[in-house]
């Protein structure tokens, strides 16, 4: 069997949230994402088993990226920088990505996402909730629960980015 190409998997990835962030879940078709990625509808399926198998996949590889990204060049350090250095990658993050960013927004409680893909996306963010609770143990952080400071965070940074755009 031919190895698949990578370039040609990452054209159907951007592809697919192009037309998500164009026309929403709802409305995307295999067709439209292959006509975008300059491919045969056929190709995408020997890629993905279908739309489900390829917006689950593509959740997980932007959750990856997103945590490659903001997490690079942390570990180890002291929670403060570690802390300013997540925070700025992050905004960096969503303000270059923007349909990876709206992509992920529509997937994070859609059925669409297995269960198996939402255990890997969680322990790819690890590192923030181990940053947290590290800044919790020196005292440099509020004693709350740690979902409720990533939601918070998150949420805080993700307005910051859409201000900063404006």
């Amino acid at each position: 069997m031919k190895p698949k190409d990578e370039a040609k998997a990452r054209e159907i990835f951007a592809a697919t949230l192009h037309e998500v962030a164009e026309h929403g879940l709802a409305s995307l078709s295999i067709e439209a994402v292959a006509k975008r990625a300059g491919v045969a509808t056929g190709t995408v399926y020997v890629y993905h088993k279908g739309k489900e198998a390829l917006l689950d996949a593509l959740y997980l590889a932007t959750k990856k990226e997103l945590a490659s990204a903001i997490f690079e060049d942390t570990a180890g350090q002291p929670v403060r920088l570690a802390f300013m250095k997540t925070c700025v990658a992050y905004v960096d993050y969503l303000m270059s990505h923007r349909a990876a960013v709206s992509f992920m927004h529509q997937m994070q409680n859609s059925p669409l996402v297995s269960e198996g893909t939402r255990a890997e996306a969680r322990a790819v963010a690890a590192p923030l909730a181990e940053l947290l609770e590290r800044g919790k143990r020196e005292a440099l952080l509020k004693d709350l629960p740690t979902p409720f400071m990533i939601a918070f965070l998150t949420g805080t940074v993700d307005e910051l980015a859409r201000y900063l755009e404006t």
